[in-house]
């Protein structure tokens, strides 16, 4: 297979304006796109992620499989020939939702008009190809700033069997001179950023949850959309923009190991998304606050960028990727996950037994 990631810089509330630059990557790619199987995007690829309230982000929501987002996965699934994932806000339904479905906040973000709790909001990601869509899912577990708009999913996590065509053939169905039938079917496990880790960061010992699912359903593909936040500074995210951010990558290594234990190769591709947003600071971030970072750079938050894309298993204790985005790089990474780790193929990062062991 063969998979990309488009890393960018989207900014609070410019909807028209981040799809043009998700657009300007694509068409200015020096690679050539028309091979690939699978595009994934980050969470919330085009709203923006830092909204405070249900208040702010209400303006963006998009009806289920049916917004903006929906619709330039679709119109870049034709153009591509290939499946799509984005991340959007969802509007579920006007109506009000049951009390008992109704999370507590876990942080005092105030009062808000009575009419704004009529809406039941998630964050979500749909799955296209050119022909429509495939698969949608909602966050299972919500992040401090999720908390203050968007309900967890009622369905938890989600597998989904995703065929990716061969593009040639003589027998099959096509759109706009793709070809749709043929190919390899994955078993896919969707997720969203604070997905990996244990609800609301309680102190559980592995495998997480996550994990768990993924391994209880003999998944073969992870597919994750994240708006991962970063310690770094921001001199030090524009200082070395094309390197990853080292500890954000060992975290998630860490988190997956257990995947690495289950005698079955998974692809993993994890899309996250770059650049800085304005705005209040969430509590913590890992036990810690920008205030602890003493850095002086102003009040807002910074994602880690680093998107990968790679392979878990086969190797104990292993994780082979085929490739890694900068910490501060908008662009796109192109994988082809055939042979990673065989004759050198990829980077093998190996686990330290003290942290396997925890």
């Amino acid at each position: 297979m063969k998979i990309a990631t488009l890393q960018f810089s989207p900014q609070v509330g410019l909807v028209k304006e981040n799809i043009a630059r998700a657009d300007s990557i694509l068409s200015s790619s020096s690679t050539s796109l028309h091979d690939i199987d699978l595009l994934v995007l980050p969470e919330l690829a085009f709203t923006g992620y830092n909204f405070p309230s249900l208040q702010s982000i209400t303006p963006y929501l998009e009806p289920t499989s049916a917004g903006c987002s929906t619709e330039w996965a679709i119109r870049t699934a034709r153009r591509l020939g290939c499946i799509v994932t984005v991340g959007y806000p969802e509007l579920f339904s006007p109506a009000p939702p049951p009390a008992a479905s109704l999370k507590p906040t876990m942080l005092n973000l105030g009062p808000e008009p009575e009419a704004y709790y009529r809406l039941t909001a998630y964050n979500s990601t749909v799955t296209v190809n050119p022909l429509g869509i495939l698969c949608h899912y909602r966050k299972t577990h919500l992040y401090y700033t999720d908390e203050a708009w968007a309900q967890e999913s009622p369905d938890g996590f989600t597998t989904t069997q995703l065929r990716f065509p061969s593009k040639t053939g003589t027998s099959a169905d096509v759109v706009e001179g793709h070809v749709l039938k043929g190919g390899v079917t994955h078993t896919t496990t969707q997720a969203i950023c604070m997905d990996l880790n244990h609800h609301h960061f309680l102190p559980r010992p592995p495998p997480s949850a996550l994990c768990r699912h993924v391994l209880a359903t003999g998944s073969t593909l992870l597919v994750l959309s994240t708006a991962w936040l970063t310690h770094l500074t921001s001199s030090a995210l524009v200082s070395q923009p094309e390197d990853f951010d080292p500890d954000t990558l060992a975290y998630w290594f860490n988190v997956l190991e257990p995947l690495t234990d289950g005698g079955k190769e998974i692809i993993c591709v994890l899309a996250n998304r770059c650049g800085e947003e304005a705005g209040r600071l969430v509590p913590k971030v890992f036990g810690r606050t920008d205030e602890d970072e003493g850095d002086g750079e102003g009040v807002g938050v910074r994602y880690a960028g680093s998107s990968w894309i790679g392979r878990l298993g086969g190797d104990k204790g292993k994780v082979v990727v085929g490739g890694i985005m900068g910490r501060a790089e908008e662009g796109l990474l192109v994988v082809e996950t055939e042979g990673l780790g065989l004759g050198g193929k990829g980077m093998t990062f190996e686990l330290k037994e003290r942290e396997r062991s925890e």
